[in-house]
């Protein structure tokens, strides 16, 4: 489909007359667009005019044409659907883009011998790299211990990430590097995978491969905006122009700041400030300090704070915390519920204090159990007469009598539903460990959406891709993409196209704080557009949807550059 930007020249000039216009000359009109306000019950449009940053006037096609001047610059939209820019509800923006780049293994499944080859590949001409980094492991049943990755790389340390962002393998000399002994006690939020013999098996989980991490060279800050200058454009290609900044660390908070003040800073970002959940003053007095240094950029908002409540669902890691234990490998019940990272009355102390503090809260819930929890502590917060933002992400398994106490309890749903979809993930890793009554309760989006829940798009990327219309397209289907032999992953549970375009716009901009901004297609509110190449309609299927490219993406009134986005 083809699509037309022009100046207009002096012909479409307004009539000069002794009077002041009725309104000011547009700097942007769309024309002859299948423009969705997604303001619910809310008539589309066809046309829409800006004026500066803001939008000024929706309605027909006549009547917008009314705001053309000289200098307006005209798109015809040409049938195609025009939305309000996309919001991801839960994404890693900064640290993702810092893990570009390097050696990946694609989140392939591969085995610890098939990963070797590979890995070897990687790093045959680098003789100067001080630790050798691997990501993007498909961490779904894959094993191996310090000893095969010593065969490996033996002198430099080398570190293998999971795709699922909880999981790593290290050699012994990482191991050495992080100080990591039989001697190390686990983390209150993860665990040090180890031998009869009591020592690190170099298998690490949540919050035990931050021991890895801190002791890494740290990114500088020329190179966390180097990483920004590089994501964002590849965000507005896929149309995000709003985001949530999941579990925020000071160096990125220090990198966004930085980015604004140099006005490089092309979208809304939320930040939603890393913690473990210490209910102390120390803990409190280094948030404020984080927010603190977002609040004069108006583009920032550090007014989230980020916990998790477990860790993932799949074998080996299983650090997800379930009502009932996991199976034995062999289907027979088994001992392990996987584990809650905080306990339940501290988590409900924390956000009574941060209520307190005037922070919103955004909490990681994966298992049954932990999305339990973290209901529980906002109905307590809601008790004392909280009215902050609660919102969770995730929720790969909720107990059937926990769907109906989101609406409840205002609580808002952060669903990656590229994730609910046939793969190694949700059924080789986890069917005899789960059992089909629990299988299939996976992802419970229709459930949660008939209970009236606030239903939000996010990615979590760089666990998963970013592009909203791939998590559309899944979240309709239940499908993977090009294995049909697969089926579906709880095909009752998939929703509509229209939920799906709801849940990356109005409903992320109520997850966000942002409603008043973005989100909707309304007079007044920030001219964030997309301008899709394809129209679509009550039939459009999932498909067609996976497809979809946006032609032009508007940030604040301003076409944003295109960008390839292959990498």
């Amino acid at each position: 489909m083809k699509f037309i930007a022009l100046i207009l020249s002096g012909a479409f000039a307004l009539t000069a007359c002794d009077s002041e216009p009725p309104h000011p000359v547009a700097d942007l009109v769309i024309l002859h667009g299948d423009v969705r306000i997604m303001e619910p019950g809310a008539a589309d449009v066809t046309a829409l005019a800006v004026v500066a940053d803001r939008i000024a006037f929706l309605g027909d096609d006549a009547a917008t044409r009314e705001w053309i001047g000289p200098g307006t610059k005209v798109y015809d939209a040409a049938g195609a659907t025009v939305l309000p820019g996309l919001i991801d509800s839960h994404i890693h923006a900064a640290e993702g883009a810092l893990a570009r780049g390097g050696c990946s293994l694609a989140d392939d499944p591969l085995t610890i011998a098939q990963a070797a080859e590979r890995i070897r590949a990687c790093f045959a001409n680098d003789q100067d790299s001080k630790w050798l980094i691997v990501t993007d492991v498909n961490t779904a049943g894959f094993k191996a211990d310090r000893q095969q990755l010593d065969d490996i790389a033996r002198k430099r340390p080398l570190v293998l990430w999971g795709s699922d962002g909880h999981t790593g393998w290290v050699n012994t000399r990482a191991l050495e590097l992080a100080k990591i002994t039989r001697k190390t006690m686990d983390p209150a939020d993860g665990r040090i995978e180890r031998d009869r013999k009591g020592d690190a098996t170099g298998f690490l989980v949540d919050g035990a491969v931050g021991l890895v991490t801190a002791a890494m060279d740290q990114p500088t800050l020329a190179k966390r905006l180097e990483k920004l200058r590089w994501i964002l454009p590849r965000l507005h290609a896929v149309g995000i122009t709003s985001y949530l900044e999941a579990n925020t660390n000071a160096e990125t908070v220090a990198a966004y700041a930085e980015l604004a003040r140099l006005k490089q800073l092309d979208a809304r970002v939320t930040i939603a400030l890393e913690s473990n959940g210490a209910n102390t003053p120390a803990e409190f007095a280094r948030l404020d300090s984080l927010r603190a240094q977002a609040e004069p950029y108006p583009l920032l908002r550090a007014n989230f704070i980020k916990l998790f409540a477990d860790g993932v669902l799949e074998y080996p890691t299983q650090t997800a915390a379930l009502l009932d234990p996991y199976n034995k490998a062999d289907g027979r019940p088994g001992t392990n519920k996987g584990k809650l990272y905080l306990a339940p009355a501290a988590m409900i102390e924390f956000i009574k204090h941060a209520d307190a503090a005037a922070y919103n809260v955004h909490v990681h819930a994966i298992g049954d159990a932990a999305v339990q929890e973290t209901l529980d502590a906002f109905a307590a917060a809601r008790a004392a007469g909280s009215l902050r933002l609660y919102s969770i992400a995730h929720l790969q398994l909720v107990d059937p009598l926990d769907v109906p106490r989101f609406a409840a309890l205002d609580v808002m749903a952060s669903l990656q539903l590229l994730w609910a979809q046939p793969d190694n993930y949700s059924i080789d890793a986890l069917q005899a460990w789960l059992g089909p009554e629990r299988m299939a309760r996976q992802y419970p989006a229709r459930s949660l959406a008939d209970a009236q829940a606030v239903i939000a798009g996010g990615s979590d990327w760089d666990v998963s891709s970013f592009n909203p219309f791939e998590a559309m397209a899944t979240g309709m289907s239940r499908m993977a993409l090009g294995k049909p032999e697969r089926g579906t992953l709880n095909a009752k549970e998939a929703l509509t196209l229209e939920q799906m375009l709801a849940a990356y716009t109005v409903n992320a901009a109520d997850l966000i704080g942002r409603r008043d901004e973005v989100g909707t297609l309304a007079t007044g509110k920030f001219a964030d557009i997309v301008i899709l190449d394809r129209a679509f309609s009550k039939t459009t299927n999932a498909d067609t949807v996976r497809t979809t490219q946006v032609a032009h993406a508007f940030f604040a009134g301003r076409e944003l550059p295109r960008v390839v986005t292959t990498d």
